[in-house]
């Protein structure tokens, strides 16, 4: 950085008029707006908010109140100021903030009057701080109120009262949530208003819904007295849920984990279970990536546009991403912390995840290997085979949850993947039509035709394992093309092994 006289500089601040203008156009939903403000609630230790919203035409207000820690004097006029803090210096992982905007323009988005009041005791002085936007603009300064605007210290009184904690105070409505001229009595208006109140229990469900589902010291949320239950977009607790293994990914000596679910088929949930797994937007909006940073949802149900349609087969599929703080610039985490954009060295792998995923979820969405239906016996015992319909044809999987598969495939070390491609050559080329009982038809290839990639990788590592054990790419090629069922696929081993 150069070094420069003061002489050789001048002051350039913004017109606070403009800056405040822009600061209320950065985009903010009222639904997004109040997550940022719970936000700061749970950074401050917070274990309960509540989320008053309150209809009386253009005199309508809201509120947001918690048990936190609380500010000073000093500490609460900081907060008020704009830019408090610098996005680039470490925070706690606790820290849910980032740029220090956050209060401002998610205030400044929904209303004209913001007030904070704060107490770090019961029974102590309240601390208290108020922009009055219109105020300011008029002067052309930047003069924060140490006085409560008229009507304000009864909204505090019944929101916060005399706890610890802080509440900050919405009042003068923007058109996001009341237009301008309504009255009371208009009954349009309020049903709008009441929508609103309903789409922010969602949106809060599914931001905080580790925070709230927490077995320990969970945070409780309510709005107008009703308490906000969380949401699970990976119904992790469901027996027909299928998890996929995590996948730790180190981007910059930082740890992101990816972690894969394919939810249960609609027949296995019931109807109150399947409409809330949809979750605010519905099944076909929800399905994708999830991006959560220190518990806090970012996105929710995106695909980053890599070429992953939303199309119903793949409903089921939905990953979690968990993002260290650390990694905000490079993840281009934005002010509202509703969007975020995975850095370049990570896509190829978010992409080869995204796909396992969706095959998965597509198989289990159509039916596809579901689990013949098997008579209740009193025994508990693990099968070692699994009898299932694939493509309407009988078809046997190798149990690997039978407790000699999972020990072997557990000890194996570097050995596992070889066993596992063992499995899979057993599983695909037991001769169905032999077996006593099964209906005699034509013998068909292993591994369907939809499967292709999946004999193509099995049919890869057995040749790279041939290589490595001194064999020319030819007579590698050849002992392949003797081996059941890649004998079944000459041109498809032909194509692979080609070296031109």
């Amino acid at each position: 950085m150069a070094d420069y006289a003061v002489e050789e500089c001048e002051e350039a601040p913004p017109n606070p008029a403009a800056t405040i203008e822009t600061l209320g156009a950065l985009g903010y939903s009222t639904e997004s707006a109040i997550a940022d403000l719970v936000d700061n609630s749970i950074s401050a230790g917070a274990r309960h908010v509540d989320v008053t919203m309150h209809w009386d035409g253009t005199d309508s207000w809201c509120a947001i109140a918690d048990d936190g820690e609380g500010m000073s004097e000093t500490q609460l006029r900081q907060a008020m100021t704009i830019g408090s803090q610098d996005p680039l210096i470490p925070r706690s992982t606790a820290d849910l903030g980032r740029f220090g905007f956050g209060l401002k323009t998610a205030s400044f988005s929904q209303c004209r009057e913001l007030t904070v009041g704060s107490r770090t005791r019961v029974g102590r002085p309240l601390a208290l701080r108020s922009w009055d936007l219109d105020f300011v603009r008029a002067q052309g300064r930047w003069l924060l109120l140490k006085i409560p605007p008229a009507g304000t210290e009864e909204v505090i009184a019944s929101t916060l009262g005399i706890k610890r904690g802080t509440v900050v105070v919405w009042r003068r409505l923007t058109a996001d949530l009341v237009d301008e001229g309504s009255d009371a009595d208009d009954e349009r208006a309020h049903r709008a208003f009441l929508r609103r109140v309903a789409s922010v229990e969602r949106h809060l469900a599914m931001t905080f819904g580790r925070f709230l589902l927490r077995e320990t010291q969970p945070l409780t949320i309510a709005i107008n007295r009703v308490s906000v239950r969380g949401w699970d977009p990976f119904l992790a607790g469901h027996a027909a849920t299928q998890q996929l293994p995590v996948e730790p990914l180190t981007f910059r000596r930082k740890r992101v984990l990816v972690t894969p679910f394919v939810l249960p088929h609609r027949s296995k949930l019931t109807d109150g279970e399947y409409q809330e797994a949809g979750g605010p937007n519905g099944w076909n909006a929800q399905q994708g990536f999830y991006v959560y940073r220190s518990d806090r949802l970012i996105q929710a149900g995106d695909w980053f546009n890599r070429g992953q349609s939303k199309d119903d087969d793949h409903n089921l599929a939905r990953i979690a991403i968990d993002v260290p703080p650390e990694l905000d610039r490079e993840w281009a985490l934005d002010v509202k912390k509703a969007s975020v954009r995975p850095p370049g060295p990570l896509v190829d792998d978010l992409r080869r995840i995204a796909l396992v995923t969706r095959r998965r979820a597509a198989d289990v969405y159509r039916h596809r290997g579901a689990i013949l239906a098997r008579p209740k016996v009193r025994s508990a015992a693990e099968p070692v085979w699994r009898q299932l319909r694939k493509h309407g044809e009988l078809a046997f999987r190798i149990n690997r949850k039978h407790p000699l598969i999972e020990e072997l495939l557990d000890s194996a070390g570097p050995n596992r993947q070889a066993i596992s491609d063992l499995i899979r050559v057993m599983e695909e080329t037991i001769p169905v039509p032999l077996l006593p009982g099964a209906k005699q038809t034509e013998p068909k290839p292993a591994f369907s035709e939809d499967a292709d990639d999946e004999l193509v990788a099995l049919a890869e590592r057995i040749y790279e394992r041939f290589l490595n054990n001194g064999l020319s790419r030819e007579a590698a090629r050849d002992r392949l093309l003797t081996i059941e069922p890649f004998n079944l696929y000459p041109e498809m081993v032909e194509r692979m092994t080609r070296t031109d």
